[in-house]
């Protein structure tokens, strides 16, 4: 529905873009009270998805809705979560240390349950598309420190 929203703002109706982020708000608060907590994978996209899609609004600045509305056809079409691999390389999401071989790791590796050196489980049970990519580079270094 985001996606939908975004490009038919990008079509000419910007009122689509305030129904995107008044989703998007509502997504936050669904996720922030199953959570109760901002560290989930699950709360932090949102957030920061909600923030984007709220700087973008700014005149001047509309023409950015093109990154979240590619990011989010991405997401829905392949399963590759862009804000979720920018996300875990935060601070407080990461324990090593910025190199060329964590972005690579982060940016370049496909998420594929049971794949061992992912770390991810066969059963697929590891939380949705978005907190799988997240969790590409922090399992990794896990299995290789």
């Amino acid at each position: 529905m985001s996606a939908a929203l975004l490009a038919v703002g990008l079509a000419g109706w910007p009122v689509c873009f305030l129904a995107a982020i008044a989703l998007s708000v509502g997504q936050c608060v669904f996720f922030l009270r199953t959570h109760r907590a901002f560290t989930p994978y699950a709360v932090q996209i949102r957030l920061a998805y909600t923030k984007l899609l709220a700087v973008c609004f700014v005149p001047g600045l509309r023409w950015l809705y093109w990154l979240p509305m590619l990011g989010t056809f991405a997401l829905v079409l392949l399963g590759y979560c862009l804000m979720a691999r920018v996300l875990s390389l935060a601070p407080w999401n990461r324990r090593e240390c910025l190199t060329a071989n964590l972005l690579h790791r982060t940016f370049c590796t496909a998420p594929v349950a049971g794949r061992p050196k992912h770390g991810l489980p066969a059963s697929g049970d590891c939380g949705n598309g978005c907190e799988r990519e997240a969790h590409i580079a922090t399992l990794q270094t896990r299995k290789l420190g």
